[in-house]
């Protein structure tokens, strides 16, 4: 993929961070979608090296931006070499990870299937296209895929009355994000949050894990092993005061939307 050299202040930002000056910045309301695989070729905005955080609210004030995509890396690294497109079409591939502007229904992304509850629907599909149909179905809490092995336009989805998950790393799980007081919207990060004090450690769902983290105003975020090593209803979750991630294909970070962070 061709890259590109353009103009915007975050990237001004990015090639001034030597510069002793602390900048807070508040993530931006826009959700994302994240889909395991990349954002095809042509229609390219530029290419810079970020994390997550700092390429969303890039690809936010970048009106023709719909989405970023990156290679997964083998070793632990701060910052990705991310690629911004104005297309959003994804191509499914396990090596390469991207995110897409969403509608206005947030969905929370975990490693697993939803085992129980009614089947409503079952196709092969894009993610994009998932998610519009259990947003059009009041009955629908969510739906499952598989995980891609090769290259394909399309994964195979199953949707479902319940959100329960049982985690498991050859499926991926999308569920709607109750509108309830207090809940708040997170982000998937692949990698860790290593900065910050430790807030929490202990076993639990990841539903469990965000209310907890809901109502702590200390918990940035928190982090759990990114594919168990069999199926399990529950994972170890390390919970941190600081929202930095440092990715690692080893490990998910799940970081609440409001939390202001350094650059």
């Amino acid at each position: 993929v061709k890259s590109t050299n353009i103009e915007h202040p975050l990237a001004n930002a990015q090639l001034a961070a030597n510069c002793p000056m602390l900048v807070l910045f508040t993530l931006a309301l826009q959700g994302y979608l994240f889909q395991p695989g990349y954002l095809s070729d042509g229609n390219d905005l530029g290419e810079l090296f970020f994390d997550v955080s700092d390429a969303k609210k890039y690809c936010d004030a970048e009106k023709t931006c719909q989405g970023f995509t990156f290679k997964e890396t083998e070793e632990p690294t701060q910052k990705l070499s991310v690629r911004f497109k104005s297309n959003s079409a994804v191509t499914y591939d396990p090596s390469w990870l991207s995110y897409t502007k969403s509608g206005p229904a947030p969905y929370f992304y975990s490693t697993g299937f939803l085992g129980d509850g009614k089947e409503l629907h079952a196709a092969s599909m894009t993610l994009a296209d998932a998610q519009t149909w259990c947003d059009k179905n009041v009955k629908c809490k969510g739906f499952s895929a598989d995980k891609p092995r090769i290259s394909s336009d399309t994964v195979y989805c199953r949707f479902s009355d319940m959100a329960k998950v049982t985690y498991e790393g050859n499926f991926m799980t999308y569920t709607k994000v109750p509108k309830t007081l207090g809940t708040q919207p997170y982000t998937f990060h692949p990698g860790y949050l290593g900065d910050g004090k430790s807030v929490h450690e202990a076993f639990m769902t990841l539903d469990n894990a965000k209310m907890y983290c809901d109502a702590n105003s200390k918990c940035a975020g928190f982090t759990v092993d990114k594919q168990p090593a069999e199926p399990t209803m529950e994972l170890y979750v390390r919970f941190k005061s600081a929202p930095t991630v440092a990715y690692d294909q080893n490990f998910a970070s799940y970081v609440k939307d409001n939390v202001k962070f350094e650059l």
